[in-house]
């Protein structure tokens, strides 16, 4: 079974595109369904599909090294949590958030998959509600693409400005880290 075209209008990377170009990404993507606690993407895996959420709500985390009195080991960090309003989820949430919950349609997810063979996963993602998602392989996307032009500039566009937005947040997080740290030579 796959999505229909208006659920594919809802992702924030195809939203810009007709709804004819909608449907024949949507011929693309597989449907499936998914129980809380499964996870979804791997930090630092390789990948080539996007997952795109049309009901549900995931969480976002990322491992960090933390000193311990042990010495340092790694943790994981929860970063965002990323909900569907059209539908919402089906149910509450396994667990409380702890960090911000961002509510939108729908949503994609791996993007840079689109546009790289083996983009590596730079978080973990792991479902916090039942999920109802779709997954876009690159090749499919890739020929989809090559027979209809029309749709890779939208779609790559909209990509890249989330990767501008991800290397800005990037750049001021090193830059805090930066100065958190000579801040503490100096102590």
């Amino acid at each position: 079974m796959n999505p229909t075209k208006e659920q594919i209008k809802k992702i924030n990377h195809f939203s810009k595109l007709p709804e004819e170009m909608c449907a024949k990404i949507a011929e693309q993507v597989t449907l499936k369904e998914c129980k809380p606690k499964k996870r979804l993407f791997k930090e630092g895996d390789t990948g080539d599909t996007m997952l795109l959420v049309f009901q549900g709500q995931v969480e976002v985390s990322k491992d960090i090294m933390v000193k311990a009195a042990s010495g340092f080991t790694m943790s994981r960090k929860s970063i965002i949590r990323l909900e569907t309003t059209d539908p919402p989820p089906e149910t509450e949430p396994i667990s409380e958030a702890t960090v911000f919950v961002v509510q939108v349609p729908a949503f994609g997810i791996g993007e840079f998959s689109l546009v790289l063979d083996d983009a590596i996963r730079t978080a973990h993602v792991h479902a916090t509600t039942p999920l109802k998602y779709g997954i876009l392989k690159l090749a499919d996307f890739t020929k989809l693409v090559d027979e209809n032009p029309s749709i890779g500039g939208p779609v790559y566009y909209e990509v890249a400005k989330a990767a501008v937005e991800n290397l800005a947040t990037a750049s001021q997080d090193i830059g805090n880290l930066t100065q958190a740290f000579f801040f503490a030579l100096t102590r």
